[in-house]
């Protein structure tokens, strides 16, 4: 069986979640504590996460090479690259992402505590924090208090994501891995306080969600342990 070592809040763990289950792969998940890299490799052997470990005991991190190594591997699953999105495609939502995101993690990094196993976890917290101030260049309490800057300052980027989706039901035609990148990654705007996202995206992200059988939202895991 395929497991999953992940952290519950992390946008690129929430990719491979979705990727499994819309394959419909039988896993189980690890949910790590955000304790810093020498806890990281201590339980994953990787310092990022997530980590898969394959039936064979081979072990994978990179979301995006995961997503890809599962089609190789799962050949007679519904596909995430080859026969759902054009290279093109995917290239265009990777150079999207990498545009927006600066002003995303700004956006999210205060919403993410929501999720058990990190605001709950003042260990985990200290680390998050420290790495996410570092990283952002600013404090938690200042980023949430301009979030409403930083959502305008992507807002146009975001309207363009969203017209496409509704557009065409996924960002293609059909589910594809650009859908986990883009479900996975905006799914902590969902958590904004003061701020409404377009009906349109909220549709997009619900079937997401049905489509994987994966919730993104923060809730209790429903299996695995926490280490």
């Amino acid at each position: 069986m395929l497991t999953l070592i992940h952290f519950t809040f992390c946008p690129f763990c929430q990719r491979v979640r979705l990727a499994l289950g819309y394959k419909n792969l039988v896993f189980t998940e690890t949910a790590a504590r955000f304790y810093g890299p020498e806890h990281f490799r201590s339980i994953s052997g990787f310092e990022r996460l997530p980590v898969i470990v394959y039936p064979d005991g081979s072990r994978q991190g990179e979301s995006l090479e995961i997503i890809a190594e599962l089609d190789r591997r799962f050949p007679v699953t519904p596909p995430l690259h080859q026969g759902a999105i054009a290279v093109a495609d995917l290239e265009a939502v990777l150079a999207w992402r990498a545009r927006i995101s600066g002003m995303l993690f700004r956006l999210i990094a205060p919403t993410l505590p929501q999720y058990p196993g990190l605001g709950d976890d003042p260990r985990a917290m200290t680390f998050y924090r420290e790495r996410m101030e570092g990283w952002l260049g600013d404090t938690m309490e200042g980023l949430q208090a301009r979030r409403h800057q930083w959502y305008a300052s992507m807002e146009a980027d975001l309207n363009g994501i969203t017209d496409r989706v509704a557009r065409h039901g996924f960002y293609t035609p059909v589910f594809s891995v650009a859908d986990t990148l883009i479900a996975g990654d905006l799914t902590g705007l969902r958590l904004l306080e003061g701020i409404t996202l377009q009906p349109e995206l909220n549709a997009y992200f619900a079937r997401v969600e049905a489509a994987a059988g994966i919730s993104l939202l923060p809730e209790p895991l429903k299996q695995g342990q926490n280490l």
